[in-house]
């Protein structure tokens, strides 16, 4: 009598996982800033507030870290949104707080930030006390960055000093 031998089932291709996102630290020792605000008529249908109102702080300065990119000159804005107020955003899923754009003569990034914290950011900048600010998050990818932290301050943590030199 002759066995014959089962044929197994051809094994699946494991599906390869995307590797984990390469964090790194953008640091800008900030050199300027500017603030704007404006206030209109909010003319879209049904809307709650009868006014359409934005505000945003600039700022201007020298990227410290990484090095080796077309520019060191970055400008970052802060947008006030009252949807990251504590009691608002428990709703919300983000997948960053802003990002960050390469040109080739600067880098542009654009950070969300609670709408209370702007008097103290406004504070503290009109002091001349603001110096660093740090933004956390992926590499460079078709000129663009997601930044999933940042935080600014009158001086670099100590890691951040090690980093640097």
């Amino acid at each position: 009598m002759v066995t014959k031998q089962k044929q197994k089932a051809p094994k699946k291709a494991k599906r390869r996982r995307k590797p984990p996102e390469e964090i790194i630290d953008y640091v800008v020792e900030v050199d300027g800033w500017d603030f704007s605000y404006w206030l209109a008529l909010n003319t879209v249908r049904n809307e709650r507030d009868p006014y359409h109102e934005h505000r945003d702080v600039e700022m201007r300065g020298r990227l410290l870290r990484p090095s080796g990119l077309r520019s060191d000159r970055v400008t970052v804005s802060l947008f006030p949104s009252a949807n990251l107020l504590e009691e608002r955003r428990q709703e919300l899923t983000p997948i960053a707080v802003g990002s960050i754009e390469s040109y080739t003569d600067r880098l542009d990034a654009r950070l969300s930030i609670p709408s209370d914290m702007l008097p103290s950011i406004l504070q503290v900048l009109a002091a001349g006390r603001l110096k660093y600010l740090v933004m956390r998050g992926s590499k460079f990818r078709y000129r663009s960055a997601r930044l999933v932290s940042f935080s600014i301050g009158s001086r670099l943590d100590e890691d951040d000093l090690v980093e640097l030199g």
